[in-house]
């Protein structure tokens, strides 16, 4: 093949509106557009470099070996290495849809180009405006199964994959017959816009059904890890509260030996009483502090994070104000004030300042806690409003800011999380109903 053959194609290729409007999908297909900083200048950067790529790559495969098939595929799987806003899982899944949508495209516009003989430019504009729709399709049904937040694995959208591939090996044949020369290709027939809408309606009903079987395992792990974690809080406050009762009994014994030294003072008798405040003091502990509100379940819950705390060489500073009654269940508010406590005092220990401020008040009906803890950086917030983990294993963590939320809304209220100066405040509103 001649070097003016190859210069041809290649202009040809860059005049194409056709490469034009495939690179306008290939970015909007893969682009996670919640995650762009400055979306106007992001956006015209992909589109350019993948303009390029369609360039190039087309241009490749029309000298190689002229087809649409191949000319749809190697663009897409260099995007979807340069493209990395979604997860691998996804992001192949939308890969394969993708291809598949814009042969589709291509069947549907040169039909309706040859009814109404608009040319390239109508035939481009069909053929975008139709992936638009299938993209449209795909973001309402990720949203509403929460796509960003399930645990999709590749073993998942295998199905998505293999039902693809299908639909563009159909395609491929009825072209490679058409290049052969075996059986003249026509896009006027009725059978080939009925095979490309069956194709497209399989891949989107096997897509969703994996997005929808990804969200009902996500929710089931989920629940399973919270109600693990709820039961192990709620032992551990069960065991706390059975050992407190020895706190009690320390107080009231406390309370008589100080009742003594007062009488001792009252009666002058200051050596008795020197002596027996020191005998007191050894025996004492000096680390020792203990909250009382005069509500027993945030008495237990704040003093077992105390103790938690201190063996973290951690320190919470409590400003409690509260009824004796609060309308929430048990269960709720001890996993509500653990969860707070129990990710403060991980984000403060072995820091320069292991302190975690706690406010607890009523105020117009409503229960306000605030936590605030050092922090080295600012948290990742995701999209649904949760705390992204730093651990490794991020299956079996990250569900605490999860609960928290979850119990937020079920009694009215809402969280809050902000960072700054160094400090994270985590911020939660309850509704006192009743």
């Amino acid at each position: 093949m001649s070097l003016q053959v190859a210069v041809d194609v290649f202009v040809r290729s860059v005049l194409s509106l056709y490469n034009f409007a495939y690179a306008i999908a290939i970015v909007l297909f893969l682009t996670k557009f919640s995650k762009l900083e400055h979306p106007v200048r992001t956006l015209a950067l992909r589109f350019f470099v993948m303009l390029l790529v369609v360039w190039c790559l087309g241009t490749l495969s029309d000298l190689i070996f002229p087809n649409s098939i191949t000319w749809t595929i190697l663009p897409v799987v260099v995007a979807a290495l340069y493209l990395r806003d979604w997860p691998v899982p996804i992001r192949l899944a939308r890969s394969t849809l993708l291809m598949c949508a814009w042969v589709y495209s291509l069947a549907v516009a040169d039909a309706i180009n040859a009814s109404f003989h608009g040319g390239i430019l109508l035939a481009s504009l069909m053929s975008l405006a139709y992936v638009a729709i299938i993209w449209l399709l795909i973001e309402f049904f990720e949203r509403k199964n929460d796509a960003a937040n399930a645990d999709i694995k590749l073993l998942t959208v295998v199905p998505v994959i293999i039902v693809c591939a299908s639909g563009l090996a159909n395609r491929a044949i009825l072209i490679l017959r058409s290049d052969f020369g075996v059986e003249p290709y026509s896009v006027k027939t009725l059978e080939s816009l009925l095979t490309c809408m069956n194709g497209q309606i399989a891949e989107l009903v096997v897509y969703v059904c994996v997005l929808m079987l990804a969200k009902e395992f996500s929710s089931t792990q989920r629940a399973d890890a919270e109600r693990h974690l709820m039961e192990v809080k709620l032992e551990g406050l069960r065991v706390f509260q059975q050992s407190s009762e020895s706190f009690h009994e320390l107080r009231h014994e406390v309370k008589n030996q100080y009742a003594y030294i007062k009488m001792l003072l009252d009666q002058k008798d200051f050596d008795r009483a020197e002596e027996f405040f020191g005998e007191m003091s050894m025996r004492a502990n000096p680390t020792f502090s203990y909250v009382a509100t005069g509500n027993e379940l945030v008495d237990d819950i704040v003093n077992l994070e105390i103790v938690r705390a201190r063996a973290r060489g951690v320190q919470i500073s409590p400003r409690i104000a509260v009824p004796e009654h609060l309308p929430f269940s048990g269960p709720d508010l001890c996993s509500l004030l653990t969860n707070l406590l129990d990710n403060a005092i991980e984000a403060a220990a072995g820091g320069e300042d292991p302190t975690v401020n706690l406010a607890m008040v009523v105020d117009h009906g409503t229960l306000l806690i605030s936590v605030a803890n050092p922090a080295k950086s600012a948290p990742v917030i995701k999209e649904n409003g949760s705390l992204a983990t730093s651990k490794s294993d991020v299956s079996h963590h990250g569900y605490g800011t999860r609960i928290i939320k979850r119990i937020a809304q079920a009694n009215g209220g809402v969280v809050n999380f902000s960072y700054e100066d160094g400090i994270f405040t985590a911020k939660v509103m309850l509704v006192m109903k009743g």
